[in-house]
C-alpha cells in the first residue's frame, strides 16, 4: 500500500492507495498513530485511492478514530469509492464514523468540542474481562459522538478473537446519545452475524429511557444486572 500525507493548515490529509486489507492495514494504522501523536486539529483520510477494504481494514479505520479521539483530533474518512462505502454501510460503520463525500467537505467542517473533560480525561473508559464463554465490557463515562468508535473497535477486536458473546455493563455509563445508540446497534449486529449475542446490563434509568425511546430494547436484550446477563449468555 502506498501512503502519502500533506498538511492543510491545522489539518493533515492522509492518502492511502491500494487495498486496505490484512497486508495493508497495519501500515495505515501505524501512520495514523504517528500523526495523531502530534495532535493536529483534524486528520482526514482521503480514501479515493482505496480500491478494496476488508475486516482488517475496517478495524484500521476504527483504530485510527480511537487514536485521534485520545488526543482530541477530529477524524474523517472521506471520498470513499462506492464499493468501499457499501462495505462500511453494510457493517454500520458509515453511521459511526464521519464519512463526508469529499476531502474538501471534511476540511471545511467545524471542529467539534474537545472529547476530554477539563481534567484531561476521556469521557468513556472501557474495562474488559473474559468470563467463561463471554466477554464483559464495563463502561464508565459518556457514550457519545466521537467516543462511539472506541466501543465499536473494542467489540470488533473481541469478535476477531472469537468472542462474539458480549455483555456491556452500563452501570457507570452516565449518558448515551444517537451516536452511542448507533454504536450499540452496529456492535449487536456484528455479534449476531458471528453467531454470538450482545446484551446490555445495569442501565441507569436515564440511559434506559433513551434506549427505550429509540426502540433499541426490542433489538438488543437488556438485563437488570450483569450477573443475569452473563447467565443468559451461558
Amino acid at each position: 500500500m502506498k501512503i502519502e500525507e500533506r498538511s492543510e493548515g491545522p489539518a493533515v490529509v492522509v492518502s492511502p492507495a491500494g487495498r486496505l486489507d490484512t497486508a495493508g492495514a497495519p501500515e495505515l494504522e501505524a501512520r495514523i498513530a504517528a500523526i495523531a501523536k502530534a495532535a493536529p486539529d483534524r486528520l482526514v483520510l482521503d480514501c479515493s485511492g482505496i480500491v478494496y477494504i476488508n475486516s482488517a481494514g475496517l478495524r484500521a479505520l476504527l483504530l485510527g478514530a480511537r487514536a485521534c479521539l485520545q488526543v482530541g483530533c477530529e477524524f474523517s474518512v472521506a471520498a470513499l469509492r462506492p464499493d468501499c462505502r457499501s462495505v462500511l454501510d453494510a457493517t454500520g460503520l458509515l453511521m459511526v464514523l464521519d464519512c463526508p463525500e469529499t476531502v474538501e467537505a471534511a476540511l471545511a467542517a467545524p471542529v467539534a468540542e474537545s472529547p476530554r473533560e477539563p481534567g484531561g480525561e476521556r469521557r468513556i473508559a472501557i474495562a474488559e474481562r473474559e468470563l467463561g464463554r463471554a466477554v464483559l465490557l464495563t463502561l464508565d463515562g459518556r457514550l457519545e459522538g466521537r467516543n462511539a468508535p472506541i466501543l465499536t473497535e473494542r467489540i470488533f477486536a473481541a469478535v476477531g478473537r472469537g468472542s462474539a458473546r458480549v455483555v456491556l455493563d452500563c452501570e457507570g455509563m452516565g449518558y448515551v446519545d444517537s451516536s452511542g445508540l448507533r454504536a450499540l446497534l452496529v456492535s449487536a449486529k456484528l455479534c449476531h452475524e458471528k453467531g454470538g449475542r450482545l446484551v446490555l446490563a445495569a442501565l441507569s434509568p436515564e440511559c434506559q429511557a433513551v434506549i427505550d425511546m429509540g426502540g433499541f430494547t426490542s433489538v438488543i436484550d437488556y438485563f437488570e444486572t450483569r450477573e443475569a446477563a452473563l447467565a443468559a449468555l451461558g
